[in-house]
C-alpha cells in the first residue's frame, strides 16, 4: 500500500490537469452527503488546498480562532460564507482563503469542486478543491481574528491506517478522526478529508470505517 499511495502522490500530479481532473471526477462520484432534511438558508464554500511541503504533497488547515463566535479553536479547512460579492463556489472558497491566510489570490490554483454537503445544522458546505502553488511558510500573514494557526499534514501521513481513528455514535454512523499532526482533525473537516482522500487515493486508502452493530451482553 504504501509504494501505491507513494506513487499516486506524486509532485507531478500538481502539474498534471487530467489527473487533477480525474480526482475531481472520482470526488464528484462519491455518494452525496445530506445529514438534514431541512431546507437550506445559508451557503459556504471551503478550500481543500494541497501544496508541496519537503517535496511531499500536503493538506494545508486552519485551526480557527478563539474570537470567533462558532467552532471556535476547532480545525477546519479554509472557507467561509457565500455572499453577493462571490459570483461562485469557487470564488467564495479562493477569496476566503486569502483573507484567512494571506497568501496571493493568483497562487490558487482550482481544480473542481465536489458534491454540497448538507450538515445537521449550519449552511451547506461546497468543498472546492486546488493546490498552492510554491507555497511557502514564510509568506503566511494570518487573519488572527479568524485563524489562530495554518498547518499543514503530509497526506501520505493521513493515508495511513495508523494515523485514523473513529467515533461511533448511538444513532448509528461512525466518523473519521485523524490523528498524529499538529492537531486532531474531527468533525465536518475531518469528513471532507475522508471523502478527499478516498478521491485522491483511489485503491490504496482504505474508505471503509469500523462499525459495531447493536448486540446484546451475553447471559452468565
Amino acid at each position: 500500500m504504501l509504494k501505491k499511495v507513494s506513487e499516486l502522490l506524486h509532485p507531478a500530479l500538481l502539474a498534471n490537469v487530467t489527473q487533477q481532473q480525474q480526482v475531481v471526477a472520482r470526488f464528484q462520484a462519491l455518494p452525496k452527503l445530506r445529514l438534514s432534511k431541512e431546507p437550506v438558508k445559508k451557503e459556504a464554500a471551503i478550500l481543500i488546498p494541497l501544496c508541496l511541503v519537503d517535496g511531499k504533497l500536503s493538506l494545508l488547515y486552519t485551526l480557527r480562532s478563539n474570537k470567533l463566535r462558532n467552532h471556535r479553536g476547532q480545525v477546519s479547512f479554509p472557507g467561509g460564507m457565500k455572499d453577493a460579492r462571490d459570483a461562485s463556489y469557487e470564488t467564495c472558497a479562493v477569496r476566503e482563503f486569502v483573507e484567512e491566510t494571506g497568501l496571493p489570490n493568483e497562487s490558487v490554483r482550482v481544480w473542481g469542486r465536489g458534491n454540497t454537503i448538507i450538515p445537521y445544522f449550519g449552511p451547506s458546505i461546497t468543498p472546492i478543491v486546488g493546490h498552492v502553488a510554491d507555497f511557502a511558510p514564510s509568506q503566511l500573514r494570518l487573519s488572527t481574528d479568524e485563524v489562530a494557526k495554518v498547518f499543514t499534514v503530509p497526506v501520505e501521513m493521513f493515508a495511513s491506517a495508523a494515523n485514523r481513528r473513529h467515533t461511533q455514535y448511538r444513532a448509528n454512523y461512525t466518523m473519521p478522526v485523524f490523528v498524529n499532526g499538529d492537531e486532531t482533525v474531527w468533525g465536518i473537516t475531518a469528513i471532507i478529508t475522508h471523502l478527499f482522500l478516498t478521491a485522491l487515493l483511489p485503491g490504496a486508502y482504505s474508505a471503509s470505517l469500523p462499525f459495531v452493530r447493536k448486540y446484546e451482553a451475553l447471559k452468565s
